[in-house]
């Protein structure tokens, strides 16, 4: 496979027209530290603590490094739902798509207030043959609502080409919503692949962060080293007038129990103005959730 490096933005990170043209054009903005690499490293570190009590990390090793010398955990697996509650209770680990530079640069894309969802999601991925990563997708499969919802990846650490992280197939939002079918891996679904369009990617850094359209095609490059973890952050925002699908307010893995509720997850939250911000947003747009676009077995 192919892959081409990102066209970096950051020299138009100002131009609202010049970035919805190129988001329109390639269907992704790619951008070199737009989070503060300190702030991202300090997340990095609260998780990789989560993970070293969880006995995932080999014990000489540098906690920053992410070294592993633990089977993998696949999410989703019943070892996995603890460490991911903590993760989840991380107030910073909901701060940080909350970003001004984000923020600022979403209000430039959508030319009006936006909102953060508030499903913020985190991947802890472990080394692993190729049938277990995250397959080529669309995101609206599963966050729905307005299909102009834009996608934010964004690595928490450094993550040179043999980590993996993500790539993006360019172009490929032009082709509308594809018919989903099964397929291993975090979210068990997957698309067909127009051969003819390039893939995407880069060697990232702490602080760099991916943006996509809905409708483009990304997955998971493999992680080839043999002991170290990879970590991230996703999350979605989309403009005050576009709608919003009603399980999107809710916690990452809420259908698994109470454990996954805002009531579990933010108690112990300081920042009172971070706790259900969704909630003070005047005549927020939303819409059912619809499971039967899902890929059937």
């Amino acid at each position: 496979m192919t892959i081409e490096k990102f066209v970096e933005s950051n020299d138009i990170l100002t131009d609202a027209w010049a970035l919805v043209r190129r988001l329109q054009r390639d269907g992704y903005l790619f951008f070199r530290g737009l989070f503060p690499r300190a702030e991202v490293l300090q997340l990095r570190r609260s998780i990789l603590e989560i993970c070293h009590e969880a006995g995932w990390l080999k014990k000489v090793s540098s906690l920053m490094d992410g070294v592993t010398d633990h089977a993998p955990v696949l999410e989703g697996e019943p070892v996995w739902e603890p460490v991911y509650e903590k993760v989840q209770k991380l107030e910073s680990f909901h701060r940080l798509k909350l970003h001004p530079n984000v923020q600022t640069l979403m209000e430039r894309i959508f030319d009006e207030p936006v909102v953060c969802l508030p499903m913020t999601i985190a991947r802890i991925a472990f080394p692993m043959d190729n049938e277990r990563a995250t397959q080529p997708h669309q995101d609206w499969l599963y966050v729905q609502g307005s299909s102009e919802t834009i996608s934010c990846w964004a690595p928490l650490g450094d993550v040179p080409e043999e980590v993996g992280g993500l790539m993006v197939l360019r172009g490929s939002h032009k082709s509308g919503f594809l018919i989903p079918r099964r397929a291993p891996g975090p979210g068990g679904n997957t698309v067909a692949v127009d051969p003819t369009l390039p893939w995407a990617a880069t060697d990232y850094r702490a602080g760099d962060v991916l943006l996509f359209k809905s409708l483009t095609i990304h997955g998971a490059r493999p992680n080839q080293t043999p002991d170290r973890l990879r970590l991230s952050i996703d999350f979605r925002y989309t403009g005050i007038s576009h709608s919003i699908s009603e399980g999107w307010l809710k916690p990452h893995f809420n259908w698994r129990g109470p454990q996954f509720s805002w009531d579990n997850l933010d108690k112990d939250w300081k920042d009172a103005s971070l706790r259900r911000y969704w909630e003070r947003i005047p005549n927020l747009k939303t819409c059912p959730h619809e499971h039967r676009v899902y890929a059937k077995d």
